[in-house]
């Protein structure tokens, strides 16, 4: 008799992981990355491999379940810390909080549990600032557009190239070198801000160009929340609208999605360093647009946990815009 052996092979599915070249060359590509020489190209590696390691241990701990937010590579991949603070401009030391703007909202008023203005249409499209530190300009024109849709019914982006080539000189802001968002609303108020189509951005804008063109929509002025306050801050969001705020973008850089906490960045007003927009809230944490484009964070988003020390500063510099 003969006897028959049969070998049973089991399949193992491969895990295919790319390497750091072939990351690189994704990267570039998918950025449309190109550097002036090859020594140049080796630093920006070096400094992109350096990343990809902090994101994958980062992330190992969100694996499990030791961070609250996932990162990713994006954008910003070949930029060290310090180029990326460099591009953080918001200059939130230029005025003081005097108080002589200070939104008074009804204590008495019950604002509901949860607001998402996205859903009632008072947003529009997440901006893209580039290497531009423009994002005062972008968080103030967001504040203004949902307030002209709230009086009007009309949505319609509104030009943040405006505010970074004119609100200058005695608005005290530097276009992409930093500004502020209450500085933006004066200017607003004075001379008015223009449509994106009529005065679009420039993504060269990195350096600060002339004054083309005034006029557009204008406001009455602007309110500050009190300082630090989260339960004004809400009470804004929910009888107000989308609120232009400053945050602590420490932990900003690589976001992909989730929550960040208080324990990933600070709360003070020194350390504020980047402007967004708060477009609603649940009972846990804040939704902020921001203006790093779409494929960044959760499409353009991100979320800040909500009455919990005032994360990242998210109502140390709150303000909207009044309209007549």
């Amino acid at each position: 008799m003969k006897l028959f052996i049969v070998i049973f092979t089991v399949l193992i599915p491969t895990i295919y992981c790319l390497s750091d070249q072939e990351e690189w060359q994704q990267f570039k590509t998918q950025h449309g990355k190109s550097y002036r020489s090859l020594l140049e190209e080796k630093r920006r590696f070096d400094i992109f491999k350096s990343n990809l390691r902090m994101i994958d241990e980062h992330n190992q701990r969100f694996n499990n379940g030791d961070e609250t937010f996932r990162m990713k590579i994006n954008q910003f991949g070949d930029l060290s810390d310090e180029e990326f603070r460099q591009m953080l401009s918001l200059q939130k030391d230029q005025i003081p909080n005097s108080g002589d703007n200070l939104a008074l909202l009804d204590d008495n008023v019950d604002i509901p549990k949860e607001v998402d203005w996205r859903a009632k249409g008072a947003v529009t499209a997440v901006g893209n600032q580039v290497y531009c530190g423009g994002c005062w300009a972008f968080s103030a024109v967001g504040a203004i557009e949902a307030q002209v849709f709230l009086k009007n019914g009309t949505l319609e982006p509104l030009s943040a190239q405006n505010l970074l080539d004119c609100a200058k000189g005695e608005y005290h802001n530097l276009g992409c070198r930093g500004g502020l968002m209450v500085n933006a609303f004066n200017y607003t108020r004075d001379h008015g801000v223009l449509t994106e189509k009529e005065y679009p951005f420039k993504s060269d804008s990195g350096k600060d160009k002339e004054c083309k063109k005034q006029g557009g929509v204008k406001i009455s002025g602007y309110k500050e929340i009190l300082a630090g306050d989260e339960q004004a801050l809400a009470k804004a969001v929910a009888l107000i609208g989308p609120i232009s705020v400053g945050v602590d973008s420490s932990q900003l850089k690589y976001y992909d999605v989730g929550v960040i906490t208080k324990s990933h960045c600070k709360s003070e007003r020194r350390y504020l360093n980047h402007a967004a927009l708060v477009v609603g809230y649940t009972e846990d944490y804040w939704i902020v647009k921001n203006s790093w484009g779409k494929y960044w964070g959760e499409n353009g988003y991100f979320r800040l946990t909500r009455n919990d020390g005032n994360t990242c500063g998210v109502a140390t510099v709150a303000s909207y815009p009044t309209l007549d």
